[in-house]
């Protein structure tokens, strides 16, 4: 097995093992990054949602076993980065739909 940061690469079955820092990312993050490398790897997803999570995954359809682990971790980033922006521009949202009901409920 090869180590590379948080991804673990056994060469010999073809998959990867990517350790994913709990306290980071959170179990959302990690099912949204899962679910996108369906079509192309077979995810599995274990661990103690507390400390680390693990997820393993198999490529399918030939497709290189480092660069799905590594899309993986991209994967992670992308949808972190899409909740915080969800979250921090919740207010903003939840006033456009009061303004629009207000305006729609006068007419």
């Amino acid at each position: 097995m090869s180590n590379t940061g948080n991804i673990e690469i056994n060469g010999k079955e073809n998959f990867a093992l990517v350790s994913v820092n709990a306290k980071i990312y959170s179990l959302a993050v990690v099912f949204s990054a899962a679910y996108v490398m369906l079509e192309k790897a077979f995810v599995v997803i274990d661990g103690d949602p507390k400390e680390q999570i693990v997820v393993s995954l198999e490529p399918k359809n030939g497709r290189d076993v480092k660069e799905l682990a590594q899309e993986f971790n991209e994967q992670l980033v992308n949808f972190a980065v899409n909740i915080e922006q969800s979250q921090a521009t919740k207010a903003v949202r939840e006033e456009f739909i009061k303004q629009a009901f207000i305006t729609h409920s006068r007419k």
